[in-house]
């Protein structure tokens, strides 16, 4: 079971994973936080799983704001 959501501006990935049989049980879990550039649409986010299990997030990178400019001082040593 993967799970990928976002709140607030973090995306958050949980998995786990369980076997049991008659002489042993494995249980994995997996549970991690990044934290989403400024301006990030969380509609936009996709995720797939591949045959392999890769989880891949993809996201638009956010928008530019328009065409600002800024000088930027020069510093003499």
């Amino acid at each position: 079971e993967i799970v990928v959501k976002t709140v607030d501006n973090k995306l958050l990935v949980h998995a786990k994973h369980e076997e049991k049989s008659d002489s042993r049980s494995v249980y994995r879990e997996y549970n991690r936080e990044f934290l989403l550039p400024k301006g990030t649409n969380p509609e936009l986010i996709k995720s797939s799983l591949s045959k392999d299990g890769v989880l891949t997030v993809e996201s638009p990178l956010p928008a530019i704001a328009g065409n600002e400019e800024k000088v930027i001082p020069i510093v003499q040593n």
